[in-house]
C-alpha cells in the first residue's frame, strides 16, 4: 500500500509540474510557419476573404497582415501584433488554419432571481 501511495503522489507532482508552464487553453493560435492574415489599417482581424478580392494591398479597408513562425494569430475582431504588412522577401506565407477563424466570445450572463423573478408564481386577478 505505501507503495502505491509513493507512486501516486510522484505521478501527481510530475503532472502538476508539467501543467505550471501551460498556457491557458483559451489562449490565441501560434503559427506553425509564415502566415497571413486579414486586417484593417489598424491591425484588428478581418475574415481573410475580405483580403482575397485583392491579393496585394486587400480591398475595402482590408489588408495582409505577415506573420512570421511562431507568432500569435489572433481571433478576429483581435489586435494582430509581431509582424508586418510588408512580406519578407523570399518567404511563401501560408493563409492561417481554418481553426483559428473565429470570434471569442464574451462571457456568458446567466438569468439568476432579478426582476424577472418577482412575476414567477405571482398570482395576478
Amino acid at each position: 500500500m505505501a507503495f502505491n501511495l509513493k507512486c501516486t503522489t510522484a505521478l501527481a507532482a510530475i503532472l502538476l509540474a508539467a501543467g505550471c508552464n501551460r498556457a491557458k487553453a483559451d489562449d490565441n493560435w501560434t503559427a506553425d510557419n509564415d502566415t497571413a492574415i486579414c486586417t484593417d489599417a489598424q491591425g484588428t482581424r478581418l475574415p481573410d476573404d475580405r483580403c482575397r478580392q485583392n491579393r496585394v494591398g486587400g480591398g475595402a479597408g482590408a489588408f495582409w497582415y505577415f506573420l512570421g513562425r511562431g507568432r500569435t494569430i489572433p481571433y478576429y475582431g483581435e489586435r494582430a501584433t509581431g509582424g508586418t504588412f510588408r512580406p519578407a522577401p523570399g518567404i511563401r506565407y501560408a493563409v492561417a488554419p481554418a481553426g483559428s477563424a473565429m470570434t471569442r466570445s464574451a462571457a456568458v450572463s446567466r438569468g439568476g432571481f432579478g426582476s424577472s423573478a418577482r412575476i414567477f408564481g405571482s398570482a395576478h386577478a
